[in-house]
């Protein structure tokens, strides 16, 4: 990974810290689309970020709609690390796709880039893809996420999440899978 991949955005504010957005509940919504740009899948996130110093861990429980409006569930937990004011990496796994290996980032002014490989669950099978994670800062509770996934060096799909962190009393919106019917 470029490790300087963000510094075109030094000296930007406000500045993007992974422990202080990712810190307590926070809510998303985003849509998985193809190679043709073809939207496959949308789907809703409860997250919830706690750290230590520079060791925390940050629960993802997503809930997927298909084009039908069916719904399934899955779920990730990232153990992320802060290497330094700038630099962080962190494993993941569950259901909803296991890290392979240690996914590495960087941060400045406020933006956000990381890069990893998600083993994906796709039907009875699963794929490594390489993704390109950049995130952009709008604001103290906004955050843009745009991912991009290739296989094998080919491009299959993008993911754009919207991200919001909520209130420490908002504990309890997190709790669980998101319900689709609460965002019709």
């Amino acid at each position: 990974m470029s490790i300087n991949s963000t510094a075109a955005y030094r000296g930007t504010l406000p500045r993007f810290t992974l422990d202080g957005f990712f810190s307590g509940p926070l809510v998303a919504s985003g849509v998985f689309c193809d190679r043709k740009r073809r939207v496959r899948n949308r789907f809703f996130m409860n997250m919830l970020g706690n750290w230590e110093g520079k060791r925390g861990t940050l629960e993802e429980r997503f809930t997927f709609l298909d084009d039908q409006g069916n719904s399934s569930h899955a779920e990730r937990v990232w153990k992320l690390e802060q290497i330094d004011e700038r630099n962080f990496r962190g494993t993941a796994a569950g259901s909803a796709g296991d890290i392979v290996g240690i996914a590495e980032g960087s941060a400045e002014g406020y933006a956000m880039h990381w890069q990893y490989t998600v083993r994906q669950p796709v039907g009875d099978k699963a794929y490594n893809l390489r993704t390109d994670d950049r995130m952009y800062l709008l604001g103290p509770q906004h955050v843009i996420n745009h991912s991009r996934m290739h296989f094998f060096g080919f491009f299959v799909g993008e993911a754009i999440i919207e991200i919001h962190r909520l209130g420490a009393d908002e504990l309890d919106a997190v709790r669980g899978h998101p319900r689709p019917e609460t965002y019709r």
